[in-house]
């Protein structure tokens, strides 16, 4: 590896530092010297290994310093950093009179010599010292003395012991900028050891009271420097004793190849600690178990974190290393976590990425994407899928019935992976042009064939009779592609009004108020409201008032009860949502926003084709297997097919029908392939219905294949395939409870 060392006059002088291997035939080593197997022997200025398959190896330590140096520092170089670039290496030194030096570095081989050919550019930073007061300027605590750098090599960060810190940009090594001062300390305690973790973005502090704090820039709210960003102590680690006895830090070590850091303090603990988890892996009592003399004054984590190096004064320790996998923990999966260069704590699911890249195991994101696409899958599909069991098991002429639920019943053969197929790839599309014309078909089409029913009251009864059996294909005929008309033809006049002419325009935060989203929000509950309000207060009068009508006059009175309803959902919603606007809320950011070609509407549109036929069919059985007696009882008793379906033949049923929504529940949260090709599989939390998501059985199909055997992430998937086992269990169970209760109560009557 790439090193720097710095000498009492103030040079530097920059070189590789390693370890170098070769393999040895057994007739090449020391005579008389006999090596077990798993044994190693010190021999000259290298170590020979013999290692547990009988081969033999020389391991060397390399240390090349060239002749050339830096003497740009005229004191004692105190603190030094080092990071690799692509052309070479960024350093920067610090010495006993607070001046900085940084410095690129880069090496080329001269092709006619064969030689190396250094050559450095860079710059002094002057005086670097706290400003508060004359008298602390020259004190030591207001001096800086720690200095390091990004992994990129685009920020210096300096750090006096009195916890005043500086940040520079240094793209233009020549011209450093400072763009931020910050403190690192709190309740006047001074800075101990300071580490670079993996990644290069995050510095680990220690303080003398042997608290670590862990600082990455941030675009934080109330940034002030010229880049945007603000260091901001995201985790902190309390100190390992609470007893009120002084405990110092003496040393940290930071792992090359995880967020792992060691700490060691005064009273000869060392800890390890994880930054992404903000969690204790281990405590070693290393002085109370004899392992070192005294408090640790340097460690080391090996490069693959099976060993743990600390030196005292008198004795170097080792100890062998398991930390398992100390990312990973029940605050990391299923809380907020603050990860690296985030405005805050937040749940992120983002696993993979460059070789220091943070991994993200936040499982909430998946969840939520699971119960979205379930819950809006739900309502698109239930209402559907039992309202027409119920028209076809109780209205529906027995020849349409015999046509009608198999070919219902067949859909439910269509592949998911088909169906996930039609809805990326062909729906979602289609719908990114017609958005508007969908919305309002959503309101159009069941008020058209609503009104369609009334108006078929209005025909003599003779004719009703006759064309009984011809219901169903009226109503495909006529009231289905009517209904979809109005909505075409009503889509442009309600986006004018409602949406400045743009909706997606509006959705994207384009202008206009949040009127039109509250509105469409607020219609289903205005007409739920409506619909109890009518049945509970206008019904009864019509009753009482209508006992010498006629057929023709009841429909008539029906229909004008029907127009009026709909104004007043109408004029209930717009009420609403005045009122709501008026108090400056707005939908977008919530329910609606930034419209996405694959979202959850059309994965509630694939899903329905999936979850219908399931519905549909138990629904269906359980209505009709009702006792016919309590069919006609009802209707000999004066009640209406419509009454009867709804008051006696769905109380009745209602455990099969709460089967069914429940087994369509359970296919819906498992579902992979329609949510894997038309949710844009992007890990988002937010009810909005126009963008993606990603599910719990979407990430196992899409990550497990190329997650490394036993790695984090490999294991994290399977915690996530339990996570929906678990889900689906509960949810089976709560189903079969309440069905079981629904059953007594159906068998009472």
């Amino acid at each position: 590896m790439q090193a720097v060392v710095g000498y009492r006059d103030g040079s530097l002088r920059v070189g590789r530092i390693g370890l170098e291997s070769t393999f040895l035939a057994a007739s090449d080593l020391p005579s008389g010297e006999a090596i077990e197997r798993g044994a190693v022997r010190v021999w000259q200025d290298a170590v020979i290994v013999h290692n547990p398959n009988g081969q033999y190896s020389r391991v060397e330590l390399i240390a090349e310093l060239p002749a050339h140096t830096t003497a740009s520092l005229n004191a004692q170089v105190i603190d030094v950093d080092i990071t690799p670039l692509a052309n070479g290496s960024l350093l920067a030194a610090i010495d006993a009179n607070g001046r900085v030096r940084v410095e690129s570095v880069s090496q080329r081989r001269n092709l006619l010599t064969d030689a190396m050919v250094q050559t450095s550019t860079g710059s002094i930073i002057e005086p670097l010292i706290s400003a508060t007061s004359a008298a602390k300027e020259k004190s030591d605590a207001g001096r800086m003395q720690f200095v390091r750098v990004s992994e990129l090599g685009d920020q210096l960060f300096v750090m006096a012991i009195d916890g005043t810190a500086l940040r520079y940009d240094i793209r233009d090594i020549e011209a450093p900028v400072l763009m931020e001062t910050f403190s690192v300390t709190q309740d006047a305690v001074e800075v101990a050891a300071v580490a670079r973790l993996f990644g290069g973005t995050s510095l680990a502090v220690a303080d003398s009271a042997g608290s670590v704090r862990v600082f990455f820039a941030t675009r934080a709210a109330g940034a002030q420097a010229a880049d945007g960003l603000k260091m901001m102590a995201a985790k902190t680690f309390p100190p390992a004793h609470s007893s009120g006895q002084a405990v110092r830090i003496t040393a940290m070590a930071a792992s090359p190849r995880s967020r792992l850091f060691a700490v060691a303090d005064s009273t000869g603990m060392i800890r390890l600690l994880q930054s992404t988890a903000e969690s204790t892996v281990l405590s070693v009592p290393a002085t109370a178990a004899g392992a070192l003399a005294g408090p640790a004054s340097q460690m080391l984590i090996a490069p693959r974190e099976n060993r743990l190096l600390a030196v005292d004064a008198t004795r170097i320790s080792a100890w062998a290393l398991d930390a398992g996998y100390p990312e990973v923990s029940p605050r990391s999966l299923f809380g907020g976590v603050w990860y690296e260069n985030y405005p805050a704590a937040m749940h992120t699911w983002e696993t993979t990425g460059h070789e220091s890249f943070e991994s993200k195991f936040g499982l909430m994101p998946l969840i939520f994407g699971t119960l979205k696409a379930t819950i809006y899958a739900m309502l698109f599909a239930t209402p559907i899928a039992i309202l027409a069991a119920l028209y076809a098991s109780q209205f529906m002429h027995s020849t349409w019935r015999a046509r009608i639920k198999p070919t219902i019943e067949m859909m439910a053969s269509l592949p998911s992976v088909v169906l996930g197929f039609v809805a990326g790839l062909v729906v979602a599309p289609l719908l990114e042009q017609a958005v508007m014309p969908v919305i309002t078909g959503f309101f159009a089409v069941p008020l058209t064939l609503v009104a369609g029913a009334h108006l078929w009251q209005l025909l003599p009864a003779g004719w009703r009779s006759q064309l009984s059996g011809w219901r169903f294909p009226v109503i495909m005929v006529v009231a289905l592609p009517a209904g979809i008309l109005v909505a075409m033809a009503s889509a442009g006049w309600v986006e004018r009004l409602l949406f400045q002419g743009d909706l997606q325009a509006w959705l994207d935060g384009g202008g206009g108020s949040g009127l039109g989203g509250w509105v469409l929000a607020l219609l289903p509950l205005a007409g739920v409201a409506t619909t109890v309000l009518v049945g509970k207060i206008v019904n009864p009068w019509l009753r009482r008032k209508s006992t010498n009508w006629s057929q023709p006059q009841a429909a008539i009175v029906s229909l004008g009860m029907f127009g009026v309803g709909v104004a007043c959902t109408v004029a209930i919603a717009v009420a609403a949502a005045m009122f709501l606007d008026a108090l400056r809320l707005d939908t977008r950011g919530g329910l609606f926003g930034t419209y996405v070609q694959r979202n959850a509407l059309v994965v509630a549109l694939g899903m329905s084709f999936a979850i219908i036929p399931l519905i549909f069919t138990i629904a269906d059985d359980a209505l009709s297997s009702v006792p016919d007696h309590l069919r006609s009882a009802s209707l000999g008793a004066g009640a209406t097919p419509w009454q009867t379906a709804v008051r006696v033949i769905m109380p009745t049923a209602a455990s099969g029908l709460f089967s069914a929504v429940m087994i369509g529940l359970g296919r819906a949260v498992g579902e992979t392939m329609i949510v894997l090709m038309a949710a844009g599989n992007t890990p988002l939390m937010g009810w909005n219905v126009f963008n993606g998501f990603q599910t719990l059985s979407a990430a196992i199909a899409t990550e497990l294949p190329e997650a490394a055997r036993g790695s984090a992430h490999f294991r994290v998937l399977f915690l996530a395939a339990l996570t929906l086992f678990a889900m689906t269990f509960v949810v089976n169970t709560v189903a079969e409870i309440v069905r079981q209760r629904f059953r007594r109560r159906a068998h009472e009557l």
